[in-house]
């Protein structure tokens, strides 16, 4: 699944998503046959964790549902985290200059950031996507 083609197939301007603040994959396969464009993980406020994160993703690519994550925290590993387990974006709390937007786009890219590369998490097809797609696939997340 491309995330960023998956959130523009609505031929208007806009795009309909929802917060999901339930630690249920249950709920994000629902959502995928609802024609909502997207829906995000709301990690910052609600009791989700890195091992439901990940069930959640695998519901959402299953459904062909992208999702987002607003993080807990502006942490380079928790970037790495999410992404790494599919997010098509991630929403950062608390960022109120510059500097920390730089920092938070800094920490999603790897070409011209500080995100690090594994080929083996699902956002690289496990491996099967080679260096130079993954690298591009994941620097399209939205920050």
């Amino acid at each position: 699944m491309n995330p960023r083609r998956q959130l523009q197939r609505r031929p208007e301007r806009y795009q309909v998503g929802t917060f999901v603040k339930t630690a249920s994959p249950q709920v994000i396969e629902i959502l995928g046959g609802s024609g909502l464009d997207f829906a995000v993980l709301d990690a910052e406020h609600a009791p989700l964790d890195r091992a439901m994160l990940d069930l959640m993703m695998l519901a959402g690519r299953a459904a062909d549902l992208p999702l987002l994550v607003r993080i807990p925290d502006s942490q380079p590993a928790t970037f790495l985290s999410v992404l790494d387990m599919g997010a098509a974006g991630v929403l950062v709390p608390h960022v109120d200059t510059v500097a920390q937007a730089e920092a938070a786009v800094g920490s999603a890219r790897f070409r011209g950031g500080s995100r690090g590369y594994s080929s083996s998490p699902r956002f690289a097809g496990y491996g099967s996507l080679g260096m130079v797609k993954a690298l591009t696939a994941g620097d399209q997340a939205m920050v």
